[in-house]
Protein backbone atom coordinates (compact mmCIF):
# COMPACT_ATOMS: atom_id res chain seq x y z
CA UNK A 1 0.00 0.00 0.00
CA UNK A 2 2.46 2.59 0.71
CA UNK A 3 3.87 1.82 -2.79
CA UNK A 4 0.95 2.60 -4.38
CA UNK A 5 0.73 5.85 -2.16
CA UNK A 6 4.39 6.83 -3.41
CA UNK A 7 3.19 6.50 -7.36
CA UNK A 8 0.39 8.31 -6.77
CA UNK A 9 3.25 11.31 -6.20
CA UNK A 10 4.67 10.08 -9.13
CA UNK A 11 1.40 10.23 -11.01
CA UNK A 12 1.17 14.01 -10.67
CA UNK A 13 4.16 14.29 -13.03
CA UNK A 14 1.57 13.57 -15.86
CA UNK A 15 -0.20 16.90 -16.75
CA UNK A 16 1.36 19.95 -17.96
CA UNK A 17 0.75 22.26 -20.49
CA UNK A 18 -2.91 23.94 -20.90
CA UNK A 19 -1.64 26.88 -18.65
CA UNK A 20 0.72 27.75 -21.85
CA UNK A 21 -2.38 28.22 -24.21
CA UNK A 22 -4.31 30.26 -21.49
CA UNK A 23 -0.71 32.09 -20.84
CA UNK A 24 0.23 33.11 -24.04
CA UNK A 25 -3.33 34.72 -24.77
CA UNK A 26 -3.29 36.68 -21.35
CA UNK A 27 0.01 37.49 -21.07
CA UNK A 28 2.89 39.45 -23.33
CA UNK A 29 5.45 37.19 -24.18
CA UNK A 30 8.92 37.31 -22.09
CA UNK A 31 11.17 37.51 -25.09
CA UNK A 32 9.19 39.24 -28.22
CA UNK A 33 11.30 39.90 -31.33
CA UNK A 34 7.68 40.75 -33.09
CA UNK A 35 4.20 38.72 -33.13
CA UNK A 36 5.46 35.69 -34.63
CA UNK A 37 8.30 35.47 -32.86
CA UNK A 38 8.58 35.10 -29.14
CA UNK A 39 9.22 33.18 -25.88
CA UNK A 40 8.10 32.70 -22.95
CA UNK A 41 9.68 31.27 -19.67
CA UNK A 42 7.73 29.66 -16.79
CA UNK A 43 8.38 27.69 -14.18
CA UNK A 44 6.11 25.32 -11.88
CA UNK A 45 6.89 23.62 -8.38
CA UNK A 46 4.50 21.69 -6.03
CA UNK A 47 5.47 20.99 -2.71
CA UNK A 48 4.06 19.08 0.05
CA UNK A 49 3.45 17.84 3.73
CA UNK A 50 2.04 14.58 4.34
CA UNK A 51 0.78 12.65 7.26
CA UNK A 52 -0.37 8.82 6.28
CA UNK A 53 -1.57 6.55 9.04
CA UNK A 54 1.00 3.48 9.73
CA UNK A 55 3.51 5.15 7.47
CA UNK A 56 6.44 5.54 9.38
CA UNK A 57 9.76 3.77 9.40
CA UNK A 58 8.62 1.00 12.38
CA UNK A 59 5.29 0.48 10.47
CA UNK A 60 2.78 1.51 12.87
CA UNK A 61 2.89 4.98 13.64
CA UNK A 62 1.86 7.92 11.33
CA UNK A 63 4.71 9.16 8.92
CA UNK A 64 5.61 12.59 8.49
CA UNK A 65 6.97 13.45 5.29
CA UNK A 66 7.88 16.92 2.98
CA UNK A 67 8.11 16.32 -0.46
CA UNK A 68 9.82 18.27 -3.66
CA UNK A 69 6.80 16.64 -5.82
CA UNK A 70 7.45 18.86 -8.83
CA UNK A 71 10.03 21.24 -9.95
CA UNK A 72 9.76 22.22 -13.93
CA UNK A 73 11.14 25.13 -16.21
CA UNK A 74 8.69 25.83 -19.05
CA UNK A 75 9.73 27.04 -22.37
CA UNK A 76 7.09 28.19 -25.71
CA UNK A 77 6.78 30.23 -28.12
CA UNK A 78 7.20 30.42 -31.56
CA UNK A 79 9.85 31.26 -34.45
CA UNK A 80 7.06 31.81 -37.23
CA UNK A 81 3.55 32.80 -37.51
CA UNK A 82 2.99 29.02 -37.82
CA UNK A 83 5.73 27.34 -36.25
CA UNK A 84 5.90 27.00 -32.47
CA UNK A 85 7.39 25.19 -30.25
CA UNK A 86 8.01 23.64 -26.57
CA UNK A 87 10.51 22.47 -24.47
CA UNK A 88 10.06 21.53 -21.13
CA UNK A 89 12.56 19.88 -18.19
CA UNK A 90 11.53 18.58 -14.67
CA UNK A 91 12.65 16.49 -11.91
CA UNK A 92 11.88 12.37 -12.27
CA UNK A 93 11.26 11.96 -8.28
CA UNK A 94 12.37 8.46 -9.06
CA UNK A 95 16.11 8.95 -9.46
CA UNK A 96 15.89 12.89 -8.75
CA UNK A 97 17.44 13.48 -12.08
CA UNK A 98 16.50 16.04 -14.40
CA UNK A 99 14.88 15.27 -17.57
CA UNK A 100 13.11 16.46 -20.92
CA UNK A 101 9.30 16.48 -20.13
CA UNK A 102 8.45 18.02 -23.18
CA UNK A 103 10.26 18.51 -26.46
CA UNK A 104 7.75 19.03 -29.60
CA UNK A 105 7.79 21.23 -32.51
CA UNK A 106 4.56 22.14 -34.52
CA UNK A 107 2.54 23.26 -37.38
CA UNK A 108 0.28 25.32 -36.32
CA UNK A 109 -2.05 26.36 -39.34
CA UNK A 110 -5.70 26.88 -38.48
CA UNK A 111 -9.15 26.33 -36.26
CA UNK A 112 -9.14 23.24 -38.45
CA UNK A 113 -5.95 21.29 -39.11
CA UNK A 114 -2.48 21.55 -37.25
CA UNK A 115 0.53 18.79 -36.35
CA UNK A 116 2.72 18.15 -33.47
CA UNK A 117 5.68 15.85 -33.58
CA UNK A 118 7.88 15.28 -30.79
CA UNK A 119 7.63 14.32 -27.27
CA UNK A 120 4.45 15.72 -25.42
CA UNK A 121 0.69 14.11 -24.05
CA UNK A 122 -0.50 12.02 -26.52
CA UNK A 123 -4.57 12.31 -26.97
CA UNK A 124 -6.33 11.09 -23.63
CA UNK A 125 -8.72 12.06 -20.81
CA UNK A 126 -9.48 15.49 -19.65
CA UNK A 127 -7.39 15.05 -16.16
CA UNK A 128 -4.63 13.31 -17.61
CA UNK A 129 -5.03 16.52 -20.55
CA UNK A 130 -5.57 19.43 -17.87
CA UNK A 131 -3.38 22.20 -16.64
CA UNK A 132 0.32 21.48 -15.87
CA UNK A 133 0.26 19.09 -12.52
CA UNK A 134 -3.30 20.96 -11.51
CA UNK A 135 -5.33 17.62 -11.38
CA UNK A 136 -9.05 18.48 -11.07
CA UNK A 137 -8.73 15.85 -7.95
CA UNK A 138 -6.25 17.26 -4.97
CA UNK A 139 -3.67 14.88 -6.01
CA UNK A 140 -3.66 13.00 -9.58
CA UNK A 141 -6.51 10.67 -9.90
CA UNK A 142 -5.88 6.71 -8.83
CA UNK A 143 -7.76 5.42 -11.87
CA UNK A 144 -5.50 7.25 -14.32
CA UNK A 145 -4.01 3.83 -15.47
CA UNK A 146 -2.67 4.07 -18.89
CA UNK A 147 0.70 3.49 -19.36
CA UNK A 148 3.30 6.18 -20.21
CA UNK A 149 6.74 7.34 -20.45
CA UNK A 150 8.04 10.26 -17.70
CA UNK A 151 4.90 12.59 -16.99
CA UNK A 152 2.58 10.60 -18.99
CA UNK A 153 4.26 11.63 -21.95
CA UNK A 154 5.47 10.13 -25.24
CA UNK A 155 7.45 10.66 -28.62
CA UNK A 156 4.86 10.71 -31.52
CA UNK A 157 2.98 12.74 -33.87
CA UNK A 158 -0.28 14.07 -34.00
CA UNK A 159 -2.87 15.87 -35.97
CA UNK A 160 -5.62 18.10 -34.17
CA UNK A 161 -8.23 20.67 -34.93
CA UNK A 162 -11.39 21.38 -34.38
CA UNK A 163 -14.24 23.45 -36.06
CA UNK A 164 -14.40 27.04 -36.59
CA UNK A 165 -15.65 27.98 -33.10
CA UNK A 166 -13.76 25.24 -31.75
CA UNK A 167 -16.83 23.88 -29.89
CA UNK A 168 -15.92 20.68 -31.56
CA UNK A 169 -12.31 19.18 -31.03
CA UNK A 170 -10.12 16.41 -32.10
CA UNK A 171 -6.83 14.80 -31.63
CA UNK A 172 -5.57 11.64 -33.55
CA UNK A 173 -2.00 10.53 -33.21
CA UNK A 174 1.19 7.82 -33.55
CA UNK A 175 3.29 7.62 -30.70
CA UNK A 176 5.72 4.76 -29.37
CA UNK A 177 4.47 3.33 -26.61
CA UNK A 178 5.44 -0.25 -25.28
CA UNK A 179 9.07 -0.97 -26.73
CA UNK A 180 10.36 -4.27 -26.50
CA UNK A 181 9.24 -7.57 -24.12
CA UNK A 182 5.95 -7.45 -26.10
CA UNK A 183 6.09 -5.38 -28.65
CA UNK A 184 9.05 -7.19 -30.44
CA UNK A 185 7.47 -6.22 -33.92
CA UNK A 186 7.66 -2.35 -32.92
CA UNK A 187 4.47 -1.83 -33.48
CA UNK A 188 2.67 1.94 -32.80
CA UNK A 189 0.33 3.10 -30.58
CA UNK A 190 -2.44 4.87 -31.65
CA UNK A 191 -4.71 7.73 -29.58
CA UNK A 192 -7.50 9.52 -30.08
CA UNK A 193 -9.77 11.94 -28.57
CA UNK A 194 -12.93 13.99 -29.13
CA UNK A 195 -14.37 16.78 -27.15
CA UNK A 196 -17.64 19.03 -27.67
CA UNK A 197 -18.66 22.37 -25.65
CA UNK A 198 -21.84 23.60 -25.11
CA UNK A 199 -21.21 26.43 -23.53
CA UNK A 200 -17.71 28.54 -23.95
CA UNK A 201 -15.36 26.57 -26.28
CA UNK A 202 -11.67 25.96 -25.07
CA UNK A 203 -8.93 26.62 -27.64
CA UNK A 204 -5.81 25.14 -28.40
CA UNK A 205 -4.77 21.23 -28.13
CA UNK A 206 -4.95 21.30 -23.98
CA UNK A 207 -7.57 22.67 -21.40
CA UNK A 208 -7.24 24.02 -18.55
CA UNK A 209 -8.02 22.22 -14.96
CA UNK A 210 -10.30 25.19 -14.09
CA UNK A 211 -10.97 28.68 -15.73
CA UNK A 212 -11.48 30.11 -11.87
CA UNK A 213 -15.02 31.39 -13.04
CA UNK A 214 -13.35 33.34 -16.05
CA UNK A 215 -15.64 30.76 -18.33
CA UNK A 216 -18.49 28.86 -18.64
CA UNK A 217 -18.24 25.25 -19.27
CA UNK A 218 -20.08 22.46 -19.76
CA UNK A 219 -17.99 19.65 -21.60
CA UNK A 220 -18.11 15.83 -22.75
CA UNK A 221 -15.08 13.57 -24.70
CA UNK A 222 -14.19 10.79 -25.02
CA UNK A 223 -10.74 9.24 -25.56
CA UNK A 224 -9.11 5.82 -27.23
CA UNK A 225 -5.55 4.35 -27.63
CA UNK A 226 -4.87 0.76 -28.95
CA UNK A 227 -1.36 -0.75 -29.58
CA UNK A 228 -0.95 -4.12 -30.67
CA UNK A 229 1.17 -6.72 -28.12
CA UNK A 230 1.47 -3.47 -26.42
CA UNK A 231 0.88 -5.57 -23.12
CA UNK A 232 2.05 -8.18 -21.46
CA UNK A 233 5.39 -10.52 -21.54
CA UNK A 234 8.05 -12.23 -24.21
CA UNK A 235 6.52 -15.40 -24.12
CA UNK A 236 2.79 -13.95 -23.38
CA UNK A 237 2.25 -10.78 -25.66
CA UNK A 238 -1.19 -9.19 -25.86
CA UNK A 239 -2.97 -6.36 -27.56
CA UNK A 240 -3.56 -3.11 -25.28
CA UNK A 241 -6.55 -1.24 -25.29
CA UNK A 242 -8.10 2.15 -23.63
CA UNK A 243 -10.83 4.24 -23.50
CA UNK A 244 -12.57 6.67 -21.54
CA UNK A 245 -15.44 9.48 -21.30
CA UNK A 246 -15.54 12.07 -19.18
CA UNK A 247 -17.33 15.98 -18.48
CA UNK A 248 -17.10 18.98 -16.77
CA UNK A 249 -18.89 21.39 -15.74
CA UNK A 250 -17.78 25.28 -14.54
CA UNK A 251 -20.03 27.59 -13.74
CA UNK A 252 -19.37 31.68 -12.42
CA UNK A 253 -22.81 32.64 -10.55
CA UNK A 254 -23.31 36.26 -10.53
CA UNK A 255 -22.26 37.06 -6.76
CA UNK A 256 -19.10 35.94 -8.06
CA UNK A 257 -18.76 32.33 -6.78
CA UNK A 258 -17.99 29.55 -9.13
CA UNK A 259 -19.52 25.75 -8.95
CA UNK A 260 -17.72 23.01 -10.36
CA UNK A 261 -18.18 19.94 -10.85
CA UNK A 262 -16.47 16.56 -13.22
CA UNK A 263 -16.49 12.87 -13.54
CA UNK A 264 -14.55 10.04 -15.61
CA UNK A 265 -14.80 6.45 -16.24
CA UNK A 266 -12.04 4.63 -18.08
CA UNK A 267 -12.04 0.89 -19.02
CA UNK A 268 -8.63 -1.15 -19.64
CA UNK A 269 -7.56 -4.06 -21.72
CA UNK A 270 -4.43 -5.86 -21.52
CA UNK A 271 -5.70 -9.34 -23.34
CA UNK A 272 -6.14 -11.09 -20.38
CA UNK A 273 -2.38 -11.21 -19.81
CA UNK A 274 -2.18 -10.46 -16.43
CA UNK A 275 0.27 -7.24 -17.01
CA UNK A 276 0.96 -5.81 -13.95
CA UNK A 277 2.58 -2.54 -15.32
CA UNK A 278 -0.45 -1.97 -17.90
CA UNK A 279 -3.20 -3.36 -16.05
CA UNK A 280 -6.90 -4.35 -16.69
CA UNK A 281 -9.93 -3.00 -15.00
CA UNK A 282 -12.46 -0.63 -14.97
CA UNK A 283 -12.33 2.60 -12.48
CA UNK A 284 -14.04 6.29 -12.12
CA UNK A 285 -13.77 9.19 -10.31
CA UNK A 286 -16.26 12.53 -9.74
CA UNK A 287 -15.71 15.55 -8.16
CA UNK A 288 -17.62 18.60 -7.03
CA UNK A 289 -16.69 21.80 -5.91
CA UNK A 290 -17.29 25.28 -4.45
CA UNK A 291 -15.85 28.60 -4.71
CA UNK A 292 -17.03 31.31 -2.31
CA UNK A 293 -16.94 34.65 -3.75
CA UNK A 294 -15.35 36.24 -0.95
CA UNK A 295 -11.77 37.74 -0.71
CA UNK A 296 -10.31 36.53 2.52
CA UNK A 297 -6.97 38.03 2.71
CA UNK A 298 -5.32 37.51 -0.62
CA UNK A 299 -7.29 34.22 -2.12
CA UNK A 300 -10.44 32.66 -2.54
CA UNK A 301 -11.52 29.68 -0.21
CA UNK A 302 -12.85 26.27 -3.06
CA UNK A 303 -14.08 23.51 -0.82
CA UNK A 304 -13.96 20.28 -3.12
CA UNK A 305 -14.32 16.59 -2.34
CA UNK A 306 -13.37 13.92 -4.33
CA UNK A 307 -14.52 9.82 -4.97
CA UNK A 308 -12.68 7.41 -6.95
CA UNK A 309 -13.23 3.51 -7.42
CA UNK A 310 -10.73 1.31 -9.34
CA UNK A 311 -11.41 -2.04 -10.13
CA UNK A 312 -7.80 -4.19 -11.19
CA UNK A 313 -8.42 -6.67 -12.47
CA UNK A 314 -5.12 -8.10 -13.17
CA UNK A 315 -4.29 -7.90 -9.40
CA UNK A 316 -7.41 -8.65 -8.42
CA UNK A 317 -7.56 -5.70 -5.83
CA UNK A 318 -10.31 -3.15 -5.88
CA UNK A 319 -9.17 0.20 -4.32
CA UNK A 320 -11.57 3.05 -3.67
CA UNK A 321 -10.41 6.30 -2.06
CA UNK A 322 -12.31 9.44 -0.34
CA UNK A 323 -10.71 13.28 -0.54
CA UNK A 324 -11.98 15.60 1.01
CA UNK A 325 -10.81 19.30 2.02
CA UNK A 326 -10.20 23.15 0.71
CA UNK A 327 -8.17 25.02 -1.34
CA UNK A 328 -7.23 28.65 -1.05
CA UNK A 329 -6.90 30.35 -4.47
CA UNK A 330 -4.09 32.99 -4.07
CA UNK A 331 -5.37 36.40 -5.84
CA UNK A 332 -8.55 33.38 -7.11
CA UNK A 333 -6.14 31.41 -9.28
CA UNK A 334 -6.07 27.81 -9.12
CA UNK A 335 -2.71 28.46 -10.81
CA UNK A 336 -1.35 29.41 -7.40
CA UNK A 337 -3.15 27.82 -4.53
CA UNK A 338 -2.52 26.19 -1.43
CA UNK A 339 -4.74 22.36 -0.72
CA UNK A 340 -5.45 21.26 2.05
CA UNK A 341 -7.05 17.86 2.77
CA UNK A 342 -7.63 14.79 3.98
CA UNK A 343 -8.33 11.26 2.25
CA UNK A 344 -8.76 7.83 3.42
CA UNK A 345 -8.17 4.79 1.16
CA UNK A 346 -9.11 1.16 1.20
CA UNK A 347 -8.07 -2.03 -0.67
CA UNK A 348 -8.78 -5.90 -0.62
CA UNK A 349 -6.71 -7.84 1.57
CA UNK A 350 -5.24 -4.56 3.35
CA UNK A 351 -5.54 -2.42 6.15
CA UNK A 352 -7.41 1.06 5.59
CA UNK A 353 -5.29 4.28 5.20
CA UNK A 354 -6.03 7.61 5.68
CA UNK A 355 -3.81 10.31 5.12
CA UNK A 356 -3.83 14.77 5.72
CA UNK A 357 -1.76 16.56 3.30
CA UNK A 358 -0.86 20.04 2.73
CA UNK A 359 0.20 20.76 -0.92
CA UNK A 360 1.69 24.20 -2.08
CA UNK A 361 1.22 25.37 -5.95
CA UNK A 362 2.69 27.41 -8.35
CA UNK A 363 3.20 27.79 -12.20
CA UNK A 364 3.80 30.69 -13.47
CA UNK A 365 5.28 32.45 -16.75
CA UNK A 366 6.94 36.10 -16.68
Amino acid sequence: MKNQLVSFRWSNLALLPALITSSLAANAATFQKDEDQFINIGVASRISYSSISDAAPNGKDRSNDFTVEEARLYTNGKVHKNVGFEFNLARNSSDNQVEILDAHLGLELNNYFNIWIGRFLPPASRASASAPAYPPSFDFPITEQAPNQFGGRDDGASIWGGTENQALKYQVGAFKGRRGTSNQADNLSYAAKVQYNFWDAEPGFYNLASYDGSKSILSVGSSIRYQKDGAGTLANPGDYRYWNIDGRLEKPLEDGAVVGAEASYYDYDNDDTNDLTAPQGKGYFILGSYTFPQVIGIGKIQPKFVYQKFDNNSSGVDTKRYDLGASYLINGSSNTRIDVFGFKQTADNTRDVDGFKVLFHVAHFF
